[in-house]
């Protein structure tokens, strides 16, 4: 999970937007993301696999991987104007390259994050679902300085696919997946979704991570100071 020292900073960012969202009619509601524990291709762990999307630019094709542990910057936004339009973005910056097992080989290094989901999104239960997909729900993996095989800048774009379900991507505090994993908190939300780029690419792209509510202004202070963060997660 994101530490505590990250953790702190971008609640009391959130208190700002959900007093600016109470101002204007809009709920803003922040979660803070870090890798799912019982990814397919963990180790190393994950909260974005996009497979072979370095063969984009004639790098190595094989399994690819994001963590968003490594910073632990990476937050969910949930916007809501009450008239029926829901949006969430997906930012930050994530750590990866093609999976070595052990590590990372080509492409390893920082990414920039930001992905928006701005069409077909509705609450479900305590969470939300984007159903049925469409292009227009799209996003870019960005990389930044220090990366050996990449150019610093450069743009790699995905687009929200359906499963065979239909749904493009749900955000639920369902426990998906964390059965056998009892050193996290059941109550997180845990977000799957499906992506690709717009051409298609063999392999699995998909979100897999979990989320955890950053508090509302007035509990950020209670929080810190009666040290209640347990209280959220079960620390691992």
């Amino acid at each position: 999970m994101g530490s505590l020292k990250a953790t702190i900073p971008a609640a009391l960012a959130a208190g700002m937007l959900f007093g600016a969202g109470a101002q204007a009619g809009m709920t803003t509601t922040v979660f803070a993301l870090s890798d799912h524990p019982d990814g397919n291709v963990s180790p190393p762990p994950y909260g974005l696999r996009f497979d072979n999307l370095f063969t984009t630019v004639g790098g190595t094709g094989g399994t690819t991987s994001f963590s968003m542990d490594m910073f632990g910057d990476t937050t969910l936004t949930v916007n809501d104007d009450g008239l029926g339009t829901i949006s969430i973005d997906i930012v930050g910056t994530v750590y990866g390259g093609v999976d070595t097992g052990a590590g990372y080989g080509y492409g390893e290094g920082a990414f920039a994050l930001d992905f928006s989901y701005t069409l077909n999104v509705t609450p479900d239960g305590t969470g939300w679902d984007v159903n049925p997909a469409d292009p227009l729900n799209n996003g870019t993996l960005t990389a930044l300085a220090g990366n050996a095989d990449l150019t610093t800048g450069e743009v790699f774009t995905f687009e929200g696919v359906a499963t065979d379900g239909g749904a493009s991507f749900l955000f639920l505090q369902d426990g998906h997946r964390l059965g056998g994993h009892p050193e996290i908190d059941p109550n997180v939300w845990v977000g799957r979704g499906w992506v690709n780029t717009a051409a298609g690419l063999g392999g699995t792209h998909d979100f897999l991570f979990i989320g955890e509510l950053i508090p509302a202004p007035g509990s950020v202070l209670l929080l810190v100071g009666g040290g209640a963060f347990g209280a959220i997660r079960r620390r691992r």
